[in-house]
């Protein structure tokens, strides 16, 4: 009697054990066949040291497959002493071309100017940044309005087509 009770106790440790692996195999399978899909982050900031610093916001960070979407774009970024801030409703930045368009409600303020648009596109890595939308620039005494903005933040070059400007002096 005790032989087969010890025989059927091996009998099922044996089952309980090639069900585990045959599971454990199974598990392996599914886990490589997953895809990364999205991550979210809510009310972040990221700063960053190098040559320059900056910190951006956002309410909202959702890292996909092929780069960020970024809801409440916010950038503060710091340079030489001088400030400049980023602001857009949304920034989408792409990994694979280093590309970064703001969309809606873009405005980027400096010292004294003022700049607002609702779509603009950077290249990062060249530091160029341009649209085919109006673009209004403004100081306390100037406005400018016109079209297809490009910037070369290298030479420090804007161009800007279909220029009206109006000079309010003091």
């Amino acid at each position: 009697m005790k032989s087969k009770i010890l025989a059927y106790a091996a009998v099922f440790f044996l089952l309980v054990l090639l069900f585990n692996q045959i599971s454990q195999f199974f598990e392996k399978v599914e886990l490589k066949s997953l895809d990364y899909k999205k991550g979210e982050i809510d009310n972040f900031v990221l700063t960053g040291i190098n040559n320059d610093r900056y910190m951006l916001k956002g309410k909202k960070l959702i890292d996909t497959a092929s780069g960020y979407i970024i809801q409440d774009f916010n950038l503060e970024y710091f340079k030489d002493g001088e400030r400049l801030f980023i602001y857009s409703d949304k920034g989408v930045y792409r990994k694979d071309k280093d590309i970064l368009d703001l969309e809606q409600n873009v405005k980027i303020v400096t010292h004294d100017l003022t700049m607002e648009t609702q779509f603009l596109r950077m290249l990062v890595k060249e530091r160029r940044a341009f649209n085919s939308n109006p673009v209004i620039l403004y100081t306390e005494y100037m406005k400018t309005e016109g079209d297809n903005i490009f910037i070369d933040l290298v030479r420090e070059r804007l161009k800007l087509e279909n220029v009206t400007t109006i000079y309010r002096g003091k």
